[in-house]
């Protein structure tokens, strides 16, 4: 198989993107291969076929691109077809903002390991739809606005389906102080929590995030630290959904072994055999000291 190097997104326009793409040097026939150009508003996708087949061709111009938005990313892969025998191979994922350098990269290593390996717990991400399909069942295309609150096909969002496939994380979740409040109509319990996690998954305002404790959040601002235009890592806002809401209908499956929250925060490192506190009383007794 061929393999796709050097693939990126250049655009400065908001008409269009250019997406272009090379291959390695190789001994095979690429009139053998043909290639297909996917796109998706998420990096676990749906992906959705916008070119191809393509034949020894290493450029395409995206002409149908919806970016009337800020908080929207789209993000490209180039598909590999082997004609003979139908195997194909996927490029890289790429989006606008590019690649990061090499100090970005070691950047993003370490804080990954941190976030896996001591401070973070399992989460997950559902990116929010935000243009494809209108619902079907709630979505009045006269008025523009939906005509109830609690639809099961696009959860609130007037897209159909509400959210692209849902994305495992890693994550630091900071908790929120406990308030109350009180208006002449009800009760309200608005809990704001702070989540800091890598550059990818991209996260976006409005997105839905799914903790290890099946606490549902509303993504509303999301900030961090970037180097050259490309995120090194995020710093993102959540107000939690109140209990009772269509959110919480959201399916969300998950094996029951999966270790929430690092395993390695729950283990002795000494004594691997078992995670219980060894007995330390007579820890000085290779020095002559007794007890007492």
């Amino acid at each position: 198989m061929i393999k796709v190097v050097n693939e990126r997104v250049v655009s400065f326009s908001l008409d269009y993107q250019d997406i272009y793409w090379e291959i390695e040097p190789t001994s095979e026939d690429v009139q053998e291969y043909a290639f297909y150009v996917e796109r998706s508003e998420a990096e676990a996708g749906p992906w959705d076929t916008i070119a191809g087949p393509l034949y020894d061709r290493y450029f395409l111009r995206d002409n149908s691109v919806p970016l009337m938005t800020n908080n929207r990313t789209l993000f490209y892969r180039i598909k590999v077809v082997h004609l003979p025998t139908q195997d194909y191979t996927f490029s890289a994922i790429v989006d606008r903002t590019g690649k990061p350098d090499l100090y970005s990269r070691e950047m993003i290593r370490l804080e990954n390991i941190m976030f896996s390996e001591f401070v973070g717990a399992r989460a997950w991400l559902y990116p929010r739809r935000t243009f494809g399909q209108r619902c079907p069942a709630c979505y009045d295309p006269i008025l523009q606005k939906r005509t109830t609150e609690n639809c099961r096909t696009c959860w609130g969002t007037t897209f159909s389906g509400g959210y692209h496939y849902p994305i495992q994380i890693w994550a630091q979740i900071d908790e929120s102080e406990q308030t109350e409040q009180v208006t002449m109509q009800d009760h309200r319990q608005v809990y704001y929590f702070s989540l800091r996690t890598g550059p990818s998954p991209d996260i976006k305002p409005l997105d839905l995030v799914i903790d290890h404790l099946n606490r549902r959040f509303r993504v509303f601002t999301v900030g961090g630290t970037n180097r050259f235009g490309v995120t090194v890592r995020q710093e993102v806002k959540l107000v939690q959904i109140q209990k009772g809401s269509i959110e919480d209908s959201i399916p969300l499956n998950i094996p029951a072994t999966l270790d929430l929250v690092p395993k390695r925060n729950f283990e002795n490192a000494q004594f691997p055999e078992d995670s219980k506190v060894p007995d330390l009383s007579n820890m000085f007794s290779a020095y002559g000291y007794k007890n007492g």
